[in-house]
């Protein structure tokens, strides 16, 4: 992480990056919602498992948990405080996004809509609250955080391409329309660059040490929880493993380095 160069929002090319992802998501859902597809995108997503398996969703999309990202922000209050408070922040407006909109649409999921023969269910059979995406509006969330965060396209294109893979896992393991992710990403990334730019705003104050300290015990909580819980997707039971001791060693590396040396 020590080779990653940081961005300021607001320098030249960053608006597209603001406003590009929202806006393509706002403009899809719109398109979805209008031509009426949303049950039969649904379908076409949901049989990639087909010819993939399922663990490889399970593990996609169990990076859309609140927890998960809360530990995968650890590394970075290390070697990049910045990001990780950045991240803090914008879980207050992806939270609010997702709790709110949930039980005012409650829109019933798919398993509540469809039979157990028109769709394949990967993990637990949710039914309620079904828009927005909670999992999808928290990894955008994140990937906008470290996408506006971090200097260069290579990077910025990875994080969203995971992003959106992590959305459309939502759709594969049968618990979400794909209007949900729309919702979920629109709401998601405008929640992440709200974080870094407050963060910036806010920097001073959240530089504190007992702030720091809190953010540390929460992430490091979500680590060590992960060691013990499956977030409801048993296929992903390791992968949450080598998440939850590479988040930790990295965090380990960054907040006590071996040669003592000072990091700059």
């Amino acid at each position: 992480m020590t080779g990653l160069k940081t961005t300021n929002v607001g320098q030249r090319g960053d608006s597209a990056w603001i406003w590009m992802p929202p806006l393509l998501a706002l403009l899809g859902g719109v398109a979805l919602f209008l031509c009426g597809g949303n049950a039969s995108l649904l379908r076409f997503i949901n049989g990639w498992s087909a010819w993939s398996g399922d663990a490889l969703w399970a593990d996609l999309t169990v990076l859309g948990n609140g927890v998960v990202v809360l530990a995968l922000l650890l590394p970075w209050l290390s070697w990049r405080p910045s990001i990780a408070r950045a991240g803090f922040i914008a879980a207050v407006p992806a939270g609010l996004w997702a709790g709110v909109l949930k039980p005012l649409f409650n829109v019933p999921r798919p398993p509540a809509v469809l039979s157990p023969e028109a769709l394949h269910v990967i993990g637990p059979a949710l039914r309620a609250h079904a828009f927005p995406s909670g999992h999808t509006t928290a990894i955008f969330a994140f990937a906008a955080v470290l996408a506006l965060s971090l200097r260069g396209p290579p990077w910025r294109w990875a994080l969203l391409t995971l992003a959106v893979l992590v959305g459309l896992s939502r759709c594969v393991v049968g618990v979400h329309w794909p209007l949900d992710v729309f919702g979920g990403a629109f709401g998601g990334w405008l929640s992440g660059w709200a974080g870094v730019a407050l963060e910036k705003r806010w920097r001073t104050p959240l530089s504190r040490r007992p702030v720091g300290f809190v953010m540390g015990l929460v992430c490091l909580g979500a680590c060590f929880s992960l060691y013990a819980w499956d977030a409801g997707y048993a296929l992903a039971r390791a992968w949450l493993w080598v998440l939850a001791s590479s988040a930790l060693i990295s965090w380990g590396l960054g907040a006590f380095p071996i040669d003592r040396r000072k990091k700059t």
